[in-house]
């Protein structure tokens, strides 16, 4: 899939837990309100590719959030600040695992380098439906130590010092998450790839990552993934679609 363009879509998401971080409550607002911005302008310029849910989702949480700084003061100025992160990255993984049982996020990305004709082949759905779960389990993780973190060192009050929790939770425990998805996403597409065989449908990579690094590691994946990956793991017969991740 266009792995780029989905990291993109979730620029708003760090942009947002950037100015909080370093700005507090009183740039709650305005901070909900650039993400909701960004994730607009990524809505409108991609109407091409088709309109992708996590572009949808971060308009609609951020502008939530920002609605409510506006007019809720002080108070929800501090909420927003505290339980901002983690309840937009809880929303995050709502939809991707939602999605995974119904429409795959991760598909709407992989259709801009895949051929129309196999977008509807079971491999497809399968594999993407099995990544679209992995990283809705991987977010929601992150959501939880967000919120941990705002409840133990808050950027509305945060603990003096080096703010050692929220370095972890909030930045360290993401990035090694992050990785984790990275690396498992390839192993799963190459794992497909060694099953179905397509010679002309593997442009598209994920991040840059060694195969080799990613042998023998295990990548969880959400039960949610379940769903659909029985018969779906295997392609029509004289059939070889594509899988991107």
């Amino acid at each position: 899939m266009s792995s780029k363009k989905m990291f993109l879509s979730l620029v708003p998401w760090a942009v947002f837990a950037i100015v909080v971080n370093r700005h507090g409550a009183g740039a709650a607002a305005v901070a909900a309100l650039a993400a909701a911005t960004l994730s607009l302008v990524f809505l409108a310029r991609d109407r091409r590719g088709g309109v992708k849910i996590i572009d949808v989702t971060g308009v609609v949480t951020f502008g939530a959030f920002a609605a409510v700084g506006l007019v809720g003061g002080p108070p929800a100025d501090t909420w927003i600040a505290d339980y901002g992160r983690g309840s937009a990255a809880a929303v995050l993984a709502v939809i991707m695992l939602g999605s995974a049982a119904t429409v795959p996020f991760t598909g709407q990305y992989a259709r801009e380098t895949v051929p129309r004709e196999y977008w509807a082949s079971p491999v497809f759905r399968s594999v993407n439906r099995r990544i679209s779960a992995l990283w809705g389990g991987v977010v929601a993780v992150m959501a939880a130590g967000h919120l941990l973190a705002g409840a133990i060192d808050p950027p509305s009050d945060p603990v003096p010092g080096g703010r050692p929790v929220s370095l972890l939770l909030n930045w360290a425990l993401p990035a090694a998450l992050i990785l984790l998805a990275v690396r498992c996403t390839q192993r799963i597409s190459a794992a497909a790839r060694d099953e179905n065989p397509a010679p002309q449908a593997y442009a598209a990579q994920p991040p840059d990552f060694p195969a080799q690094q990613l042998r023998g590691e295990h990548c969880p994946v959400p039960a949610a993934a379940a769903a659909g990956t029985g018969t779906d793991a295997v392609a029509p017969a004289g059939a070889h679609p594509p899988v991107h991740s």
